[in-house]
């Protein structure tokens, strides 16, 4: 297994540092491999398969995780897939006295020293999964971190160091948002429906079942649906295609995503389903309403 060294990937040992982004073209298999530095990985675009600790997982636009010094993990993109990723890899002394602050945060604690961040649920794993929204947020981070990296300009070094920074407050709230949309500790009726709302928000890319979903709630799936319409005046269906909807508007206006690529990203997996719903709820198409609104 191939081991890479800070001194061939990283800027200098003044300045350790890299940042790029990269793409694993169909049927790229990149084998298992161990670093001495950190790896910040985040998914812009595509699917794939990533390999940590022996355990297969899948990747989506949106998952961010990180690879600690001296993990082997490996990666593999399908005969019809891409994938386009953020690498960015730094030594922790880099930001050392910043992080140290930052754990006393415990989101944050959980982000960085959890591994690795896979929308898919791993037991005993935690997750880290950017929304639409938040995905736009902080491509626009890295992206000013890489061109940076790139001009290097006057002032460079202390301008990524403190976009980096950034970049680890910004998931960390992104965490914590996650974390509080479930937690349902003896809420009223009426506040469990609204958390059971925010959290459908956040994950409208899962294909969240209603038995799941009451579970979360301790209802049976007959007494959440009556709830559930009674607060929201809408059912658990309606209420999702509604934001999920909502957010492929956002991506119709800002990203230029094509429609196959937006349907999946709000959840959808099959487009046509996608456009119908879409029509019923806007009166119009997707492609119809992108133009409009350009």
């Amino acid at each position: 297994m191939v081991n890479h060294t800070n001194d061939r990937f990283l800027e200098s040992d003044v300045f350790p540092f890299y940042a790029a982004p990269f793409e694993l073209p169909a049927g790229r298999y990149v084998a298992p491999h161990s670093h001495e530095f950190v790896e910040f990985v985040y998914i812009v675009e595509g699917g794939g398969m990533h390999t940590y600790k022996g355990i297969e997982h899948r990747l989506h636009t949106g998952d961010a995780f990180i690879i600690e010094p001296g993990m082997e993990h490996s990666y593999r993109v399908g005969e019809h897939e891409q994938l386009l990723v953020y690498n960015v890899l730094f030594h922790p002394s880099l930001i050392f006295h910043e992080l140290e602050s930052l754990k006393e945060d415990s989101s944050f604690f959980d982000f960085y020293y959890v591994v690795p961040f896979m929308r898919q649920s791993v037991k005993d794993q935690p997750s880290l999964w950017l929304s639409p929204v938040e995905q736009s947020v902080f491509k626009s981070l890295l992206d000013e971190i890489v061109r940076e990296f790139t001009v290097k300009d006057h002032g460079y070094r202390s301008m990524i160091r403190s976009k980096l920074v950034e970049c680890f407050v910004f998931l960390s709230r992104c965490n914590r948002k996650n974390n509080e949309s479930v937690r349902l500790a003896s809420p009223s009726e009426k506040q469990a429906m609204e958390q059971i709302a925010r959290f459908i928000e956040r994950h409208l890319e899962k294909q969240l079942k209603l038995a799941e979903v009451s579970r979360l709630c301790g209802m049976s799936v007959s007494t959440f649906k009556a709830k559930f319409k009674a607060n929201t005046g809408r059912t658990f269906l309606e209420y999702r295609n509604e934001m999920r909807i909502m957010a492929a508007k956002r991506l119709l206006v800002q990203t230029e995503l094509k429609m196959i690529a937006i349907a999946q990203e709000v959840g959808f997996e099959d487009v046509s389903l996608f456009n119908r719903t879409f029509r019923h709820l806007t009166g119009m198409s997707p492609s119809q309403y992108r133009k409009d609104q350009l």
